[in-house]
C-alpha cells in the first residue's frame, strides 16, 4: 500500500496593477522561488500545489479564503506564504482550529498600514503556535518593503517559540533581489 503524500502548499503574494497586467511577467504563483522549490519538492515525492490567487493586486480576502478552503489541509500539511500570501494564512489559520506541522512565512506582511483595506486585517491568535508543530519566519535585513519588519516583530512577539531566519542580501526574497530562482535554505526547512 503506498504511503499518503505529505501537502504542501506554496501561497505567493500581492502584487501592483502595473506588474499584474505586464505580460512578460510570470504570475505570481510562477515566479520567483515557486515554481524551483514547487519542482524540488515533488520530486522528493510531496504534493505540493501553488494556487493561483486571483487579483492580487487588489485582493479580495472572501475571494482567496474561498479557493483556498478547497485544499485539504491536516497535521502533516505545510504551507509557505511570501509577504501578504503570509499574512492571508496567518489570518485564516486564526478563523480555522486547524493543525499544521509546518508555517513558513517569507518576508510576512501584515499590512500595518492598510494599504489593501480590510484583506489583512485581524488579530494573531495566540494559540496558533499550540496547532502548529514548527512556525518559521524568513526575513533580510534589506527588506525595502514598508512594514515587513515591524510584521516580522508582531509574529516573533506573539509566537516567540517560531525560529527566525536572517539574511542579509535577499530584500523581499523576490527573483531581482535574489538573483537566482533557488531558494535551498527554504528547501531544507520543507524537506
Amino acid at each position: 500500500m503506498m504511503s499518503r503524500l505529505k501537502n504542501t502548499y506554496i501561497l505567493h503574494g500581492c502584487c501592483d496593477r502595473a506588474e499584474f497586467e505586464d505580460r512578460s511577467i510570470p504570475s505570481g504563483s510562477n515566479f520567483h522561488w515557486i515554481p524551483w522549490l514547487q519542482k524540488m519538492l515533488l520530486v522528493d515525492g510531496y504534493n505540493v500545489q501553488t494556487p493561483e490567487m486571483p487579483t492580487p493586486h487588489k485582493p479580495s480576502y472572501q475571494t482567496w479564503k474561498s479557493i483556498f478552503s478547497t485544499f485539504p489541509i491536516d497535521g502533516q500539511t505545510q504551507l509557505v506564504g511570501h509577504s501578504c500570501g503570509g499574512g492571508f494564512l496567518l489570518k485564516y489559520l486564526g478563523e480555522h482550529q486547524i493543525k499544521l506541522d509546518k508555517l513558513v512565512l517569507v518576508a510576512p506582511w501584515l499590512d500595518p498600514g492598510k494599504q489593501l483595506g480590510d484583506f489583512l486585517k485581524c488579530d494573531l491568535k495566540e494559540d496558533l503556535s499550540k496547532r502548529i508543530n514548527e512556525i518559521h519566519i524568513m526575513y533580510s535585513e534589506d527588506e525595502p518593503v514598508d512594514s515587513v519588519k515591524e510584521t516580522v516583530d508582531i509574529i516573533m512577539d506573539t509566537y516567540p517559540s517560531a525560529k527566525l531566519h536572517r539574511f542579509n542580501t535577499h530584500g523581499h526574497f523576490c527573483l531581482a533581489n535574489m538573483g537566482t530562482q533557488e531558494f535551498p535554505e527554504l528547501y531544507e526547512i520543507l524537506r
